[in-house]
C-alpha cells in the first residue's frame, strides 16, 4: 500500500479502518475508477446539443469503457450493471403509445400538442427503459455472432479445424516460409466460421503451433528465441489479419457494420466486407512470413518437424462422418453468405439455419449449445453494446462526439479527413486491452465525425473495419489470442512492441497504397 494511504488508514477510527480495508481488498475497489468517471461525466455541465439524459448515458458509457480497462469483473457483468443503472434512471429514448420518441424520464409528463390541447406522454419511464435495455437481444447482428460461435464449436468438436491445420502444415512445412504460410492459411480457412479470434487462434491454431515448437525442442532461452518467436509472431499476426477479412471473423466486426448502417445509411454486409478487405488483407498475409523471417531469422529442423506432424496426423485417423456433415453445411453457408444478394437470405438466417441443421444431423447436441458458455457470454455483452450504441445515436451523443472530433479537421479535404481519422483510430488501440472494447468505444464516434466531415462512407467504413482487428499488432495484450502467443516467452515484451510498430507501418503502408487503389477501382471514393 502507498505510504500516504497507510498513514490515512492509520488515523481512521477502528470501525472505519475495517471498512476501508474490506473495500481495498475486494474486487469492488477495481471498479471505483469506473464509478467515479461515470458519476463525474454524468454531472458535468450540459453542453450544447446534449440533454441531462444524454449526459447520464454518456457518463455510464464512459464508466463502461473505464470498467473494461480497470475493473476486475467480466465484461458481461460490467454491461449488466450499466443497463440496470440506465434503466433505473430512465436514461434511454422511449416510444409512446402514439408514436412519439422522447427521453424516458419525460414519460407521464404533460405537453401541448399541435391542436393547443394538453396531453400526457403515454409511456412507462422504468418499464419503457427496460424494454429498450433488452432490445439489443433481438438484434440480428447479435444472433449472427451467437450462431457463428456454435458453428465454431462444431468445427472444434469434430476435429475438423485441427485436421485442416495439420494438413496444411504437413503439405507446406518444408521450409520456414512454408510453415508461416501454413499457419496463415489455417487462420484464413477457419476465419469465416469462427467469430472469436481468441477461440480460433487459442483453441485451434495455437495447439498446432505449440506442437511444432515442442517437436523442435525449442526453449524460450531467457525471453528470446528466433524460431519460436517467428512462429508465434506469424500466428498472432495472421490471426488478426484473418479476423479483418470477414464480418464473421471477429465478434466486434458486426458492430462496425451496424454503426456504418445507422450513421451512413449503407448496407455493408458479408459480400461487401470480403470484397473490400480482400486485396490489402491477402497481400499482407503474403508479405507477413517473409517479413518476419527477415527480422527474426529462424532455423528449423525440418526432419524432426515432419515426424512430429506426421505422428499427430496419424492420431487423427480417417475423416469422420460428422466432419463430412459439417463440411457440407459449411460449404452451403459460404455459398449463401457470398450469394446473399441473389438468394435473398439474410446472413443471420443462414447462420441460424446452420446450427439447426447441425443439431438435426447430430453433429451438435442441445447440450453442446447450452454448455457453449462463450457463445452465451458474447451474445449478452454484444447485445448490450448494441443497445448502448443505438441509444448513444438516438440521444445525440454520437453526433456530439463526432462534432468534437471533426473540429480539428474541418478545413481539410474529405480524403485527408478519412485517412487522418483512420490513423487516429488505429493508434488509439494502444489504450485498450480488448479489440471489441476498442470497436465499441470509438467506431461510432469516428463514423459520426466522418459523416460530418463528408468522408466517403464506404472508404471510411472499410478502413475502420480493417484497422479494428489489424491494430491489435501494436501490443502484446490487445486481445486474447495475442496474449496467449505473447505469454509463450519467445519474444520479450519490449521487442514485441517494436515488432508490433514495424508491423503497423507495413499494414498502414499497404492499406494506404494498394488498398486505396483497390477501393478507387471499386468506386468507393
Amino acid at each position: 500500500m502507498h505510504p500516504i494511504a497507510q498513514y490515512a488508514l492509520g488515523i481512521l477510527p477502528r470501525g472505519w479502518k475495517s471498512w476501508v480495508q474490506l473495500v481495498r481488498d475486494s474486487r469492488f475497489a477495481s471498479a471505483l475508477p469506473a464509478i467515479i468517471i461515470a458519476f463525474a461525466v454524468a454531472h458535468l455541465p450540459v453542453p450544447d446539443g446534449l440533454t441531462t439524459t444524454s449526459m447520464r448515458l454518456l457518463g455510464v458509457f464512459a464508466g463502461v469503457v473505464m470498467g473494461l480497462l480497470t475493473a476486475d469483473y467480466d465484461m458481461s457483468i460490467v454491461l449488466a450493471v450499466a443497463l440496470l443503472v440506465l434503466t433505473l434512471t430512465s436514461s434511454f429514448m422511449c416510444t409512446t403509445t402514439d408514436g412519439h420518441h422522447i427521453e424516458c424520464d419525460r414519460c407521464r409528463s404533460v405537453y401541448r400538442g399541435k391542436s393547443g390541447h394538453w396531453h400526457e406522454y403515454q409511456c412507462d419511464p422504468i418499464g419503457g427503459s427496460f424494454d429498450v435495455a433488452i432490445s439489443g437481444f433481438s438484434n440480428k447482428v447479435a444472433w449472427l455472432v451467437f450462431s457463428a460461435f456454435h458453428i465454431g464449436k462444431a468445427v472444434e468438436k469434430t476435429g475438423f479445424g485441427r485436421r485442416v491445420s495439420l494438413a496444411l502444415v504437413t503439405s507446406m512445412g518444408r521450409s520456414t516460409l512454408g510453415i508461416g504460410y501454413a499457419v496463415c492459411l489455417a487462420e484464413l480457412v477457419l476465419a469465416p466460421f469462427i467469430p472469436s479470434n481468441t477461440a480460433r487462434g487459442g483453441g485451434i491454431v495455437y495447439p498446432i503451433v505449440e506442437s511444432v515448437i515442442a517437436s523442435l525442442d525449442i526453449d524460450a532461452d531467457g525471453g528470446e528465441n528466433s524460431t519460436g518467436g517467428f512462429l508465434v509472431m506469424v500466428a498472432s499476426t495472421a490471426n488478426l489479419l484473418s479476423s479483418s477479412l470477414f464480418i464473421t471473423g471477429m465478434a466486434g466486426n458486426p458492430i462496425v457494420a451496424s454503426k456504418a448502417t445507422s450513421i451512413f445509411g449503407i448496407d455493408f454486409g458479408f459480400a461487401d466486407w470480403v470484397i473490400g478487405a480482400s486485396v490489402p488483407t491477402l497481400l499482407l498475409l503474403c508479405i507477413l512470413p517473409p517479413a518476419l523471417r527477415l527480422f527474426l531469422r529462424p532455423r528449423v529442423n525440418f526432419a524432426q518437424l515432419s515426424r512430429e506432424i506426421r505422428r499427430q496426423h496419424l492420431e487423427m485417423g480417417q475423416i469422420s462422418l460428422n466432419e463430412l456433415k459439417l463440411c457440407g453445411t459449411l460449404l452451403t453457408c459460404l455459398v449463401l453468405w457470398v450469394g446473399s444478394p441473389y438468394f435473398g437470405i439474410d446472413a443471420t438466417v443462414v447462420a441460424y439455419m446452420a446450427i439447426v441443421v447441425l443439431t438435426l444431423l447430430d453433429v451438435l447436441t442441445w447440450d453442446d449449445i447450452v454448455k457453449n458458455y462463450k457463445a452465451w457470454d458474447t451474445f449478452f455483452w454484444l447485445a448490450s453494446f448494441i443497445t448502448l450504441a443505438e441509444q448513444l445515436s438516438a440521444l445525440g451523443v454520437t453526433d456530439w462526439i463526432g462534432n468534437s472530433l471533426s473540429q480539428s479537421l474541418h478545413e481539410s479535404s474529405p480524403l485527408v479527413c478519412t485517412l487522418s481519422l483512420a490513423l487516429a483510430y488505429f493508434f488509439s488501440m494502444y489504450l485498450f486491452s480488448s479489440i471489441s472494447s476498442h470497436v465499441v468505444a470509438f467506431a461510432g464516434p469516428f463514423f459520426a465525425a466522418g459523416n460530418i466531415l463528408g468522408c466517403p462512407p464506404k472508404l471510411l467504413t472499410i478502413l475502420i473495419a480493417l484497422f479494428s482487428s489489424m491494430a491489435g499488432v501494436l501490443t502484446p495484450f490487445s486481445t486474447g489470442s495475442v496474449a496467449i502467443y505473447a505469454s509463450c516467452g519467445y519474444i520479450s515484451q519490449p521487442r514485441w512492441f517494436l515488432l508490433g510498430l514495424l508491423s503497423a507501418v507495413v499494414i498502414i503502408g499497404i492499406t494506404f497504397s494498394v488498398g486505396m487503389l483497390w477501393w478507387k477501382l471499386l468506386g468507393w471514393y
